[in-house]
């Protein structure tokens, strides 16, 4: 819901304006700093006013003894359970936020409070007295939370772009940043897209004193925990539960609250219990691809669905068209995301952000994370099915299957064939180990092609030691006593969650001024659904399979058994057509890009994927999008944001 920033042991008021300035599409309401001269430090806002709009909710907001300033960006769920317990124990309010009831929270019960939040929140609160900073951020990684340190200065907000207001602070792409974009399309956190600017992990919270920052783990995904195993109903009816409290109290806010609706079964699963609970007007928003666009992507009809979805639950529906043109949003969502996120999916929130926020419509509920935790992504059936394929005669894998599905094409007269290139993708992973197939199953690029991409000396580097890659064997050899469909949704949950689709929403939704808000990651929710056994995640073939049954109080079947579909941009279409020419100039003249990035494959995979032999949209927008990523980083260093975003376009 808001923009915040801060600077201890360094830095001036100036700074401190300028830091919270280029977060102004974060909060366009309000806006403070709060200076102590004495220490060289400050606090700064920048608020979109969701509860209590009277100035009442200003900040730095100080507590009641007038010792403790914080800034906030996020909302408290449980805040007026809160606030009644605190009231019991003498603490007075003259405001009706949340943010007052974190503060008392903190005076009460320390770094421990953020064990008692339900929500979605990174806030920093400054002890004048002593000079500490305490921050923190949500369980799951909601709300973003950026920090550098140099010396003994910290500063922080909540885009990476607020800390180079900073005097002295420089832009400086972080090489493992390029190489997961490249790999994943997204950088697994701690790291950023920038040298020496880290994340503060999900689940963490941090103290800065005498010029160190300790960082504790408060909470952690439960994994394997399953207690007594109960009927298939009883979990069930429990689950409806949840869902029901997450979305309740999720709608709370003094504006109007919306919901994205793909059609699918996570945003029609939310908006039926938003209609349940309330039986007002809900504002649902959706994205149209066009015909030629749809065929080439051999994508499924999503915006019928939604109209479907919202026909039933009697919505206020409105249907965002992505034309051609929208990937020219791409500089413009690069620069609002920070990192080199290269997901499209990027362009579609923002669309519907800035259509709700025309509507009036400032809060937007949406279907973020059920994938993650109840098991419903392709890669992690496919590394199911990668045991059974083995098992298949070596011969007849690699002598009749594996050549067949290499040589199908994966287009036919401007008609995108899906089973192909599912088979294809299947096939890069078959020959690896459960585990390294779905590690691997994120991976755009092979270990050969990797070397042939990256200058010297990144294509030096082992597979294996690449950043990513490294990182998800870290975690994963952390729980690999557990059971497979475990350890994916667990590894999901930790990384791919806040990475790319927590990060992408809250930017793309924030640079719209609108707030997103994710019910399917409460964390009750995800804590219930981390204990389930594996069965009601993926059984059989059939995946989210308990999140299915419950939604069968509230959907019909058409709804919740249609096939998957990617929240996605007609990628393919864009880089066939409207992107090539342009991506085949940018590998040609790459810019400062040229530092990472040789251009030899992609030039020729741009050949190929033009031809209709290969499917290379995915790679060959990833490959475009972070060369323009690092391009613009060197530009932004000389000239203003909106001028770079308007060459770049």
């Amino acid at each position: 819901m808001c923009g915040i920033a801060g600077i201890i042991n360094g830095g001036s008021p100036g700074e401190l304006e300028r830091m919270a300035s280029v977060q102004a599409h974060r909060g366009p309401d309000d806006h403070g700093v709060r200076w102590f001269p004495e220490r060289r430090a400050g606090l700064a806002h920048r608020r979109l006013s969701i509860l209590d709009l009277s100035p009442a909710g200003h900040q730095p907001m100080v507590n009641e003894g007038g010792s403790r300033w914080i800034t906030f960006n996020g909302e408290i769920y449980n805040y007026l359970e809160l606030r009644a317990e605190l009231e019991s124990h003498g603490h007075r309010f003259l405001s009706n936020t949340d943010t007052e009831v974190i503060l008392a929270a903190y005076d009460r019960w320390g770094a421990d409070c953020v064990r008692r939040f339900n929500g979605m929140f990174a806030f920093a609160i400054y002890d004048a007295p002593t000079g500490d900073l305490f921050i923190a951020r949500d369980h799951l990684g909601i709300k973003p939370l950026y920090y550098i340190q140099r010396g003994g200065m910290l500063a922080f907000a909540s885009e990476a772009k607020g800390l180079f207001a900073i005097d002295g602070i420089e832009r400086i792409v972080e090489p493992d940043a390029v190489v997961s974009s490249l790999l994943l399309l997204w950088v697994p956190e701690p790291e950023s897209g920038f040298s020496g600017v880290m994340k503060l992990e999900p689940g963490c919270h941090a103290i800065f004193r005498d010029g160190r920052l300790a960082i504790t783990r408060y909470w952690d995904i439960p994994i394997q925990d399953h207690g007594r195993e109960r009927s298939e109903g009883e979990y069930v009816e429990e689950l409806r539960e949840l869902l029901e409290r997450a979305v309740r109290q999720q709608m709370i806010a003094d504006v109007p609250v919306g919901a994205f609706l793909s059609g699918g079964l996570d945003s029609s699963l939310i908006v039926a219990l938003m209609r349940k609970i309330n039986g007002g007007t809900i504002s649902t928003y959706t994205i149209a691809f066009s015909e030629i666009d749809k065929r080439m992507e051999a994508m499924p009809d999503d915006a019928k669905y939604a109209a479907m979805v919202a026909r039933l639950f009697g919505t206020d529906h409105h249907e965002i068209e992505a034309s051609s043109e929208s990937n020219t949003l791409l500089p413009k969502m690069l620069w609002h995301l920070d990192d080199p996120v290269a997901d499209g999916a990027s362009i579609n929130t923002f669309l519907i952000a800035e259509a709700a926020k025309r509507n009036g419509t400032t809060v937007l509920l949406n279907g973020m994370g059920g994938d993650e935790v109840f098991g419903g992504y392709r890669k992690q059936l496919a590394s199911l099915l990668v045991e059974r394929y083995r098992k298949i005669p070596s011969l007849l894998r690699r002598g009749m299957i594996e050549p067949l599905v290499a040589a199908l094409p994966v287009a036919i007269g401007g008609r995108g064939i899906r089973p192909v290139r599912w088979g294809k993708k299947f096939l890069r992973s078959a020959a690896l180990s459960p585990i390294d197939a779905f590690i691997h199953g994120f991976a755009y690029f092979n270990p050969e092609e990797m070397r042939e991409i990256l200058t010297s000396p990144l294509n030096a580097v082992p597979f294996r030691d690449l950043y990513p890659i490294a990182r998800y064997h870290e975690l994963a050899a952390s729980v690999e006593k557990y059971p497979f469909i475990d350890r994916m949704t667990w590894l999901d949950t930790k990384l791919f969650l806040p990475g790319i689709n927590l990060l992408y929403s809250d930017k793309a939704c924030m640079a719209a001024s609108v707030e997103s808000r994710p019910p399917l990651i409460d964390v009750e929710l995800v804590e219930f659904a981390a204990r389930l056994p594996g069965k009601y995640k993926i059984n059989g073939r059939v995946q989210k399979y308990l999140l299915k049954k419950a939604a069968e109080a509230y959907l019909p079947r058409e709804v919740i058994y249609r096939p998957k579909a990617a929240f996605g941009t007609p990628i393919r279409a864009w880089m066939k057509r409207d992107l090539a020419a342009k991506a085949r100039r940018r590998f040609t003249h790459p810019g400062d890009a040229a530092r990472f990035i040789r251009p030899e494959l992609p030039l020729r995979l741009l050949a190929e994927h033009g031809s209709g032999k290969e499917d290379h949209a995915h790679r060959l927008w990833g490959l475009y999008a972070v060369s323009l990523w690092i391009d613009m980083q060197k530009r932004l260093d000389a000239a203003p944001a909106a001028d770079v975003i308007g060459e770049m376009a």
